[in-house]
This record gives C-alpha cells, structure tokens and sequence, in this order.
C-alpha cells in the first residue's frame, strides 16, 4: 500500500531538515525555531472531515483510482478497501495487512468524521509491477459493521482511552497536522495477534 501524502512530506521534511552535517547548514539560535511545548501539542484535535470521501482523499492512503477504496453506500455508511498484496506472499502476510485495513476503516472513520456507525469491508488485491496490474482475490475478506459506541467500547476492553480520539496522536512539529496511531494502539494495529484481538472486540467476520 503506498504512503499517504502526508506521511511523504514529512520524510522530505525531515530530510531537508537533517542537512549534510555542514556546521553553516545549522541554523544560529537565533534563527532556529522556538520548540513546541508539551502543553501547546496536548491542545491538538485529530482532524476532522466532512465525510469518508474528503477524509480518504486527504489522507492518500487509499484512492478510488487505484480501486483501494470504494464508497458502495453512504446511508447507510459502507466502504471498501484493498489491502495490496503481491503473488506468494504468506497467508500471514496476506491476513495482517488485510486485518490493518479494516481497523483502519472503522477508526480513521469513526474518528475523524461525524458517521455514527460505518460498515467496512476489506478485501485483498492482488498487483504486479512492470507492467502494472491489479485485480481482487475472492478470499480472504474481513466484513465489519459497527456502531460508533461500539468501536469506543471496543477500545475500552483493550486499552486505556475515554474517547476515540485518543487512538492518534496528533502533531504538527514538521507544518503539517500528521495524527499517528497512539503508541498504546499501535500493538492492535501492526500486530496479527492485536488485530485479531480488536476485530474479535468488534465482532468482524472474516
């Protein structure tokens, strides 16, 4: 799955920001900026968008032009999303990526939109490169549906949150407003043991 726009900035921005070592590459105290406080980063909100479609383009982390996100319904709100997978990769490959994308799908949603309910399914997509192609694999597939009390109690079961914005951790030290996974969700979120603990939460078939 490529990167989202956003998280492509922050690399060339860290880039541009690491110089080449040169000391007249560093800036003087004087002209270095004032660091952010702890206190002005704790005042940062997820962001917030009109709907799945504006929240998806911005992101970048899926696209309708590619066939990685697809709005089947919006009321009631249903999305789908391709995990990319390529030839031989391993079933437990195959199933953490696709597991990542439905809990992606239910959070980034819930979170960052106003939808009181969102049901997603994720389906596996298969690409080869040069020359490109793409086409989706009949199984595995995750299908949840869920309410936004629902994904907030699940969370509760397994971490310590009161609210689902407290699943990111919002920041914009590099100009840009980047909201990563908290480091508590990370575990549920890259891990196939986490995932399969929150979709079990989340009653997601698969």
């Amino acid at each position: 799955m490529r990167k989202g726009l956003k998280s492509s900035l922050l690399v060339a921005a860290m880039i541009g920001l690491s110089g080449c070592g040169d000391e007249a590459s560093t800036p003087s105290s004087a002209q270095a900026p004032m660091p952010k406080s702890v206190a002005a980063d704790a005042q940062l909100k997820p962001q917030h968008f009109a709907n799945v479609q504006a929240m998806v383009e911005d992101f970048a982390d899926f696209a309708e032009e590619n066939g990685t996100f697809k709005l089947i319904s919006s009321d009631p709100l249903h999305i789908q999303l391709a995990a990319q997978v390529v030839a031989n990769d391993l079933e437990e490959t195959i199933q953490t990526e696709l597991q990542r994308v439905a809990i992606y799908g239910v959070y980034r949603t819930l979170i960052h939109t106003d939808a009181p309910a969102v049901h997603v399914t994720a389906v596996p997509m298969e690409i080869t490169v040069n020359p490109y192609s793409a086409r989706f694999l009949d199984a595995p597939k995750v299908d949840v549906v869920v309410t936004r009390d629902e994904a907030l109690q699940a969370a509760k079961n397994l971490i310590e949150v009161e609210s689902l914005a407290d699943l990111v951790t919002p920041d914009n030290s590099m100009g840009i407003q980047i909201d990563s996974w908290s480091s508590a969700f990370q575990p549920y979120y890259y891990k196939l043991e986490g995932q399969q603990a929150v979709l079990a939460e989340l009653g997601g078939k698969r």
